[in-house]
């Protein structure tokens, strides 16, 4: 470019000259003269190749992202597109990366890797796709009063976003057991006499989020 017969010009290889790896290019005389030809070989070096690492599904309550990008034929890679803290650092290729809250609640984040460190070569980039999904959602149910003669109480417990839930903070009883949601809670005469006990349900089951839990307390009249 512009053309073959300015001595300045720039050559753009074909795709072929580009898999050869290399391509001869022949400069020769014009004019009166006998033509004189030099030739001058032009090595094309492989480009680097950089690869962000496949798209990530995280949880919105276990929500820090280990990246692992990798490259080739450059040194090295950084990572941008994101409002949240990369740890130790957004220079390593493998690094961890802390969304925001408004990141989260967007649902999808797109991060970008760069190479670095790319000699002759232009920088190239991939990105990585993150995907927060939705919490579990406990329900413990309402609070509830008892007569202490008549202490065994029937819970409502809801889970929805994970496979069930496990009910615990007592001594007494849970029948049939202690994942049934919807379990009869027969309290010890200490609860009774201390006059109320407070159960919790935690979400099991939980995918890649973290547990969640809720409380209900039941009250004993005399």
């Amino acid at each position: 470019l512009p053309s073959d017969t300015d001595l300045n010009a720039k050559y753009v290889p074909s795709p072929a000259d580009i898999s050869a790896g290399a391509v001869t290019l022949s400069l020769t005389s014009t004019g009166n003269c006998t033509p004189i030809q030099d030739n001058l070989i032009l090595t094309i070096t492989t480009a680097p190749v950089i690869d962000a690492g496949t798209d990530i599904s995280v949880c919105e309550n276990n929500a820090t992202v280990n990246l692992n990008g990798s490259v080739i034929i450059s040194s090295g890679g950084i990572w941008s597109g994101g409002s949240g803290t990369y740890i130790p650092n957004n220079s390593l290729l493998a690094t961890t990366y802390v969304p925001t809250p408004a990141e989260i609640a967007a649902d999808v984040l797109t991060l970008t890797v760069q190479s670095t460190g790319n000699g002759i070569c232009n920088a190239v980039t991939d990105v990585v796709q993150i995907t927060f999904t939705d919490q579990p959602i406990v329900n413990a149910g309402t609070d509830m009063t008892t007569c202490s003669n008549n202490a065994t109480a029937t819970l409502g417990g809801v889970v929805t976003g994970a496979s069930g839930g496990t009910w615990s903070g007592s001594l007494g009883t849970f029948s049939p057991n202690i994942n049934a949601l919807n379990a009869d809670y027969i309290p010890t005469a200490g609860e009774i006499a201390t006059g109320n006990v407070t159960l919790t349900l935690t979400s099991i089951g939980n995918g890649n989020c973290n547990a969640v839990s809720d409380n209900v307390s039941i009250f004993y009249t005399a």
